[in-house]
């Protein structure tokens, strides 16, 4: 009896776990076999989805978007650590900082979204009378590709970076301060420390937040979504291109096929990231 006790407690999540992620993982890629929309009864298709979907130019627009998107996550990485390393520190307004990095991170992602887009305006926003004032030639920030794109790019670090921050000061506490005052008395810089001591002794909290923010972007959605509605499919990421063809087009088998192949990415994103990293031979 005492062997079964953890899979006794281990069921009713299993159970959760089992009909709400892996059922509707199954039916996915079942209902990518189909010729599956809203307005006409389904049969089975075999491969026409996925021959139609690497077939199709919109597809692997969305999907080379997607990876520049990918681009963030070191940017994010490295604006983040940067704040950590700034707060982490005790001074007199070190939790002022922490809360005001903080903040975006809770803000609804619509009302982020309408505000930057606002920023971005291209007669009346922000960011183009700041460029006028410097005597720079206005930007198309919402319309023309790839600054549109940067746009994403801007907002999402902008949110993200004060979640990231609290990862990462979360994994500079677990450093001793022993190892820290000990390389420092041996007379290396401050940038060495960070480099040779603080960086490697972080390695599982740079894993983790690597796997986590390239597989957040790849499956970006809501930004673009709010802040470049209007934007031809050309410019839009894989999940764009899969909720227009989903739920605006209704054509579900062919939406199915997109889902599969977006968790064949991440699923292979995230192993590349955790074999390049696990990889690094620890200094």
């Amino acid at each position: 009896m005492k062997k079964l006790t953890p899979y006794i407690f281990l069921t009713p999540a299993m159970a959760l776990l089992g009909f709400f992620v892996i059922l509707p993982m199954v039916q996915v890629a079942y209902f990518s076999f189909l010729h599956y929309s809203f307005f006409t009864d389904h049969r089975f298709i075999g491969l026409d989805n996925y021959i139609r979907l690497f077939s199709d130019g919109n597809f692997w627009w969305a999907l080379l978007n997607s990876f520049i998107y990918t681009l963030v996550t070191p940017i994010l990485m490295i604006v983040s650590l940067v704040l950590a390393l700034v707060v982490r520190h005790r001074f007199r307004s070190a939790a002022a900082f922490r809360m005001i990095f903080f903040l975006p991170v809770v803000t609804p992602i619509v009302i982020v979204g309408i505000m930057w887009r606002w920023i971005f305006t291209e007669e009346t926003g922000l960011a183009n009378y700041i460029l006028s004032m410097l005597s720079i030639e206005r930007i198309h920030w919402l319309t023309d590709y790839p600054t549109n794109i940067a746009s994403i790019v801007i907002l999402t670090v902008w949110r993200g970076m004060g979640y990231y921050m609290m990862i990462f000061l979360a994994g500079l506490a677990l450093i001793p301060k022993e190892i820290e005052e000990a390389s420092l008395l041996d007379g290396i810089s401050y940038r060495q420390q960070v480099w040779h001591i603080i960086l490697p002794m972080l390695r599982p909290t740079l894993i983790f937040m690597l796997v986590v923010s390239s597989t957040s972007a790849i499956k970006i959605f809501t930004e673009l979504y709010i802040l470049i509605p209007g934007a031809p499919m050309s410019n839009k990421a894989l999940v764009s291109f899969l909720y227009f063809q989903a739920f605006e087009r209704f054509d579900f088998g062919y939406g199915s096929a997109i889902g599969v192949v977006l968790f064949a990415v991440t699923m292979t994103l995230s192993y590349t990231n955790i074999r390049l990293l696990e990889r690094q031979s620890p200094v």
